[in-house]
């Protein structure tokens, strides 16, 4: 079977559109760096000639259009130029067609010496589309940080764009494209977005930014978004019961990305705009379920990042509702021991389901455990078993399986809530659990997952990794024998599995193999974690042009049968910038 990855495989050759000079408005391009306009510069990379656009972190660049004298189906590619490695910045532009309302971000990442020339043009793939009548739209990603139009006052991504890539589609081409976009069996991919990282890296003011981390997943193989919405008592919407994101009590915040996050919600509340309403809107407008995700663990957090601690806060107001560890001391955790406490949490969830989702989502991975030994609970367990949990071994399994009850009671009261609104909506909401790497450590975290798959009160789980702590840095699932107890406990029920895949980062072929043994294993379904668009693994880089098409499975098997050719990008080399012939080389 033919490879579709990127624009592999297609049977006619590619025009290349390499004078970029030629956009529209003309005065918004110039020969020399300039505020508020795009430098034009000449360039040779081998057979390739043209002029390439860039634009500074400080440039603020219009937005541009070039023509494209295109008509019928293309796959489109963007020849982009990284910054060298000691540069430290990663390339993003912005790109969309005209008659679309969003555009979408790609991202290159820093060229580095050791692995070949210093400054080269790397191809990245971004759709497939009728290009009829229609024209390509470039712009600069860039906010605002001072409330003047001048230089500083502005911060932008690096563009350097050389030229656009065209591959006609044949009709039997345009055929396949079509009937890809109406299966549903290879949509098994789920995303994860945090709802945090847009709003602290880009100052995110108005709803096209919100819809331009969703816009990459049309057309692919996703088919769930998992969209945060809350942590404690901390709510990613305007709740009536939660605090917003506002942080209106700070003033000076350990990270800038913390102020930009803080401002950007305060903007959005300004302009009456809830940015989970635009999410939910926009997720089913590309084809995409939404399910509202909440941690479970956010109501306190620990210097010198404890901005989200300040004002009138749930657990500063609750202090009897706090944890206890094993010695008696008090832990900066909300517990769930406390019917009161759940009652809470499943009034937020409930108020997130008066809106349009379709499920919502409990997330496990982040700062356990929530029930220690509390002593509703320690008291109960010596009425059950006439003995002091204190006394006990902390592994020992009748006591992890007795305090776990405290969770499943609390998944039990949330799917409950959830047929209640699923009633109101004349649907089915889905309750899924972002949970740990094994059935000890989910039991050492109260968590009994046996119970809630026996008793059907969990319709998804995704175990996070299979790395102990939670860890995102290393591989999950290296050994695809570490999932048979997932698998085991899933079989013959209708509760859904998918795997967590981890690290956020890696080439595509090795993507390629996690997945594959993945689906070895017996899981149907994948989920990643910090999936966002632009600003997350949804970059249109090498990796995302493999992980977007992760639910072909046999595609993959034909790749592997192949002998797993490389699914690297085309890198051309830079022979000529300018008037700067790069083969003259100065020691430095």
């Amino acid at each position: 079977m033919t490879d579709r990855i990127a624009d592999r495989g297609l049977v006619n050759d590619p025009v290349y559109i390499t004078d970029l000079s030629a956009v529209e408005p003309a005065d918004a391009v110039g020969p020399v760096p300039a505020f508020h306009r795009w430098r034009s510069m000449a360039y040779t990379a081998g057979e390739l000639s043209g002029r390439m656009l860039l634009a500074g972190p400080e440039t603020a660049a219009p937005d541009v259009t070039l023509d494209l004298n295109a008509s019928g189906w293309h796959a489109v590619t963007l020849g982009l130029m990284p910054p060298p490695g000691y540069e430290g910045a990663p390339l993003k532009v912005l790109a969309r067609l005209s008659g679309d309302a969003t555009p979408t971000m790609l991202t290159a990442q820093p060229a580095h010496p050791e692995i070949g020339h210093d400054l080269q043009l790397v191809e990245l793939y971004w759709r497939t589309a009728d290009l009829t009548g229609r024209q390509l739209v470039l712009g600069q990603p860039q906010w605002q940080t001072a409330p003047v139009d001048a230089v500083g006052a502005w911060r932008s991504e690096i563009v350097r764009i050389a030229y656009v890539k065209l591959v006609p589609l044949t009709d039997a081409e345009v055929a396949e494209a079509q009937a890809e976009r109406r299966r549903t069996d290879t949509r098994r991919l789920f995303a994860h977005q945090d709802a945090h990282g847009p709003h602290y890296l880009w100052r995110l003011n108005d709803a096209e930014g919100i819809r331009r981390e969703i816009e990459p997943y049309r057309d692919s193989d996703f088919s769930r978004m998992y969209w945060e919405a809350g942590e404690g008592d901390i709510s990613y919407y305007f709740s009536k019961i939660a605090r917003w994101c506002t942080f209106d009590e700070a003033e000076d915040f350990a990270r800038v990305g913390d102020r930009l996050h803080a401002e950007s919600w305060r903007e959005f509340r300004d302009l009456g705009v809830d940015p989970l309403d635009v999410a939910i809107e926009h997720c089913h407008d590309a084809g995409l379920e939404i399910h509202a995700s909440y941690r479970v663990a956010g109501f306190w957090y620990p210097p010198p990042i404890d901005h989200f601690n300040l004002g009138d806060t749930f657990a500063a107001a609750h202090p009897e509702w706090r944890g206890r560890d094993r010695n008696g001391q008090t832990t900066p955790r909300i517990a769930y021991s406390y019917p009161e406490v759940r009652a809470y949490i499943v009034s937020l969830l409930r108020e997130m389901a008066e809106r349009p989702i379709d499920g919502v989502c409990l997330l496990y991975n982040r700062r356990l455990p929530l029930v220690e030994y509390e002593p509703p609970v320690v008291a109960a367990f010596q009425d059950e078993y006439g003995l002091d949990p204190h006394a006990l071994p902390a592994d020992d399994d009748r006591w992890l399986r007795f305090r776990a009850r405290e969770l499943t009671q609390f998944v039990r009261e949330v799917r409950q809530a959830m047929d209640e609104m699923g009633a109101v909506h004349g649907k089915r909401l889905g309750v899924s659990a972002v949970v740990m790497s094994s059935e000890q450590e989910n039991l050492q975290n109260a968590i009994d997952l046996g119970a809630w798959v026996e008793e059907g009160i969990v319709d998804t789980l995704i175990p996070y990794t299979s790395v102990p702590g939670g860890d995102s840095h290393a591989v999950s699932w290296e050994d695809p024998a570490d999932l048979a107890y997932f698998v085991e406990l899933v079989r013959g029920t209708d509760c859904v599995l998918a795997p967590g895949m981890m690290p956020r980062h890696r080439p595509p072929e090795d993507v390629r193999r996690q997945a594959a043994g993945i689906y070895g294993a017996g899981a149907d379904h994948l989920f990643f974690w910090d999936a966002a668009g632009g600003s997350g693994r949804a970059n249109h880089g090498a990796m995302w042009n493999a992980l977007r098409r992760l639910g072909h499975r046999d595609e993959i098997e034909a790749w592997r049968a192949a002998g797993e050719p490389s699914l690297q990008p085309t890198a051309h080399d830079v022979d000529v910038l300018d008037d700067w012939d790069l083969s003259y080389t100065t020691p430095g």
